[in-house]
C-alpha cells in the first residue's frame, strides 16, 4: 500500500485513471491511453489529441531519447548519458567527461553504449568500454543516483521547447516506464 504513496501521488500531480506507458522503443500507435499497460477514461480521450499528434511522443519521454542539453557546464546527448557519467564524477572525473558530447567520442552519442559503459561488467557486444581500474563511485547509489536522473530530466524538458510542450501535453496522466521482466517505474519527477 505505502509503495503507491509517492510524493507526486500525495501531491495530486497525476491521475491514476489515466496512465501512459513508454520505453525507448515505443511506437506512435495506438492513441494515448490505448497502448500496452495504458488506460484512459473515454471522456478524457479528446483531451489528449495534441499529444497524439506529436511524432514519437512515447520514445521522447524515455531517458534514451537523444536530444542534447547542457548540465554541469557540459553537453549531454541524453538523460542516460548524464546518469551513467555521474557514476564516475567524484573518483574518475575524466571518465565522467567521456560520456559528454564535449569529449567527441562514440560513448557520448549512443545511450545503449553509455549504459553498457556504466554497467558492472562495462561491456557492449563483448567489448570492454571502461578501464578495469575505473570503478563506480562507492557513494553513488542511494541519493546521488536519483538526483542525477532528476537533474538530467529537468534539463532535458526545460531546455527544449518541443519536449517541454510534449510533457505539458501529457497533462495529469501517470507516466510509467516499462522495463522488460521488471515492474514498471512511475516517472514521478516528470
Amino acid at each position: 500500500y505505502y509503495d503507491d504513496l509517492s510524493e507526486s501521488k500525495l501531491r495530486g500531480l497525476y491521475d491514476d485513471d489515466t496512465v501512459f506507458s513508454f520505453y525507448s522503443k515505443s511506437g506512435d500507435k495506438p492513441l494515448p491511453g490505448k497502448g500496452p499497460g495504458e488506460k484512459i477514461p473515454n471522456d478524457k480521450i479528446k483531451e489528449y489529441t495534441k499529444l497524439a499528434s506529436i511524432p514519437q511522443w512515447r520514445k521522447k519521454l524515455s531517458d534514451y531519447w537523444v536530444e542534447p542539453f547542457l548540465l554541469d557546464d557540459h553537453k549531454w546527448s541524453s538523460v542516460e548519458h548524464f546518469y551513467q557519467a555521474s557514476k564516475f564524477k567524484r573518483m574518475n572525473p575524466d571518465f565522467y567527461l567521456s560520456f559528454s558530447l564535449d569529449y567527441g567520442k562514440e560513448l557520448g552519442k549512443d545511450p545503449a553504449i553509455a549504459k553498457a559503459a556504466g554497467s558492472k561488467d562495462a561491456k557492449h557486444n563483448g567489448t570492454l568500454l571502461r578501464p578495469l581500474d575505473v570503478q563506480i563511485d562507492p557513494d553513488f547509489f542511494g541519493t546521488r543516483d536519483n538526483e542525477a536522473k532528476s537533474k538530467a530530466r529537468k534539463a532535458k524538458f526545460t531546455q527544449s521547447e518541443d519536449l517541454k510542450n510534449l510533457l505539458l501535453a501529457t497533462k495529469t496522466a501517470k507516466l510509467v516506464h516499462q522495463q522488460k521482466g521488471k515492474k514498471p517505474i512511475v516517472f514521478d519527477d516528470l
